[in-house]
């Protein structure tokens, strides 16, 4: 089994991953349309994750409302995030991993992407995975 794949079942067995499937509030309440899991997985610190819902932009994510920005400027498609200004990054490998899982706008979200760190990471995705 892929190391990815091994994280995921892991966060979704710990109920990270399963917070967007879970019933709240009364029968007739509908779920938010966006309701994302975000997560970043590195060797040194484990896995760090939040919840970010849009529409309104609420969650437990610091910059929720600049992460719903980004994530609605990329059409919810989390290979198109604009990121951050270039900014100068180290050659030094220590791989993280992104993950968001969810539904965006109704349509579901699976994304995971390694990246070589987090400095990368976070020039490439923005505020979405800097919580």
């Amino acid at each position: 089994m892929r190391p990815t794949r091994t994280l995921m079942a892991s966060l979704f067995a710990s109920g990270l991953l399963a917070a967007p499937f879970l019933a709240t509030g009364t029968a007739s309440a509908a779920p938010p349309e966006t309701d994302l899991v975000l997560a970043v997985h590195q060797e040194e610190t484990g896995v760090q994750s939040t919840r970010l819902t849009c529409d309104p932009a609420a969650g437990e994510h610091r910059a929720a409302q600049a992460a719903c920005g980004e994530i609605a400027a990329a059409g919810g498609d989390f290979t198109r995030l604009p990121g951050t200004d270039p900014q100068l990054c180290t050659f030094d490998y220590q791989p993280v991993t992104a993950i968001a899982f969810g539904s965006w706008r109704g349509e579901p979200v699976r994304y995971v992407h390694e990246f070589p760190n987090r400095c990368v990471m976070e020039q490439e995705t923005g505020t979405v995975f800097s919580f």
